[in-house]
């Protein structure tokens, strides 16, 4: 069993999809077509121009985790004929993703000025290459801050009693990040992984893989433009994630060791909607990564919401992969639950990883002066 735990431990990546620092689950669950949605507590991981919408003086989000990992159930099978055997460990975990993560962005928004903290753990293994086997490893662990602010510009506004309008914002944020862990491929039977057994903590397995901690500090910037014409919506969003990249620098490095940096990406998306106060629905689209070249297929996001008051369920296609859940929004809870998919090769519906997610926001509230 001591092989089968390093392996799960340890948690590693191959092709595995840009490191972000976090995701809003319910946007998971509508396929990641978000970057026009984006009207949650996580706003500043997608767009920092959607803080021009915030119409409240004060909203806070003091406490909301959320956990995602490898959907097992859906690949049960594959277990079967697991044990200690190093050969047949291999075999079964052969070119399958497994991903564990579990984080919190607590946070608030005062006017048009968006604040979160952050805590995430990442862990994602991909075993890959029946002749040679490589063990593909990124782990992450995130401590930091994100603050933007989002600022209409021309003429046209949204009322703020009517809620009616057009709107076009330009928003910009910064972070800090302190990220430590590893991000490598190593050879299974090399000599870094064979010495790694002998260790008997989790920590020790991880220092013996090459963890290390570097600091990053990142900038986006975005457009949105918003129409609200009675009960129906419209927004379309622009955005630069992690301009020029998120690089972590690391001290002492003589090993050339590295965490995973996050590189820059460019997205654009739409949504359209009404809210016809006992039933609601929103239909959103997203082109993600338009400056790197990849399989237009896999850029291309689609997501659906249809709700009523206190309940949402959520769809969504993200390169391929299908995605669905629900959502339960009380005076005094947001739990948010699904399943969906992602891809982690560097082509088409190469490789899904198939994971799970859940959510908890307790005790938001907002208020004006």
């Amino acid at each position: 069993m001591k092989w089968i735990l390093l392996l799960l431990l340890s948690l590693p990546a191959f092709g595995f999809d840009n490191p972000y620092l976090m995701r809003s689950p319910r946007g998971l669950l509508m396929g990641d077509a978000f970057t026009a949605v984006n009207d949650d507590e996580n706003t500043l991981f997608y767009n920092p121009a959607s803080m021009a919408r915030h119409k409240r003086d004060f909203t806070l989000y003091p406490f909301n985790p959320q956990l995602s990992a490898t959907n097992i159930l859906s690949d049960s099978n594959r277990f079967d004929n697991v044990g200690d055997d190093p050969v047949l460990s291999a075999e079964t975990l052969l070119d399958y993703p497994v991903h564990a993560q579990a984080g919190i962005a607590p946070g608030f928004k005062f006017f048009n000025v968006g604040v979160n903290f952050i805590a995430n753990q990442s862990y994602d293994l991909l075993l890959r290459n029946r002749t040679h086997p490589m063990l593909d490893l990124d782990l992450r662990s995130d401590k930091g801050l994100i603050v933007g602010i989002g600022v209409p510009v021309g003429p046209g506004r949204i009322s703020g009693k009517s809620g009616m309008g057009s709107q076009t914002s330009f928003g910009v944020s910064a972070k800090y990040i302190e990220r430590t862990g590893l991000s490598d491929s190593l050879a299974l039977t090399g000599t870094t992984v064979l010495d790694t057994l002998s260790q008997s903590e989790l920590d020790k397995i991880m220092r013996s893989l090459g963890k290390v901690r570097g600091i990053g500090w990142g900038f986006d910037a975005g457009l949105e433009h918003v129409e609200r014409r009675g009960n129906s919506q419209f927004v379309a969003g622009l955005t630069a994630l992690d301009i020029t990249g998120t690089d972590f620098k690391i001290g002492n490095n003589p090993d050339k060791l590295k965490v995973a940096n996050i590189r820059d990406q460019v997205n654009f998306g739409m949504a359209a909607g009404q809210d016809l106060k006992i039933f609601n629905y929103i239909f959103s689209a997203d082109i993600r990564d338009l400056t790197t070249e990849m399989d237009f297929a896999r850029r291309v996001r689609l997501g659906a919401q249809i709700g009523i008051p206190g309940v949402k369920l959520l769809f969504g296609i993200n390169s391929g992969y299908y995605s669905y859940g629900a959502m339960l929004d009380l005076a005094f809870m947001k739990l948010t639950a699904g399943f969906y998919g992602e891809e982690v090769g560097s082509k088409y519906k190469q490789i899904e990883s198939k994971r799970f997610v859940i959510y908890l926001s307790l005790f938001d509230f907002s208020f004006d002066a």
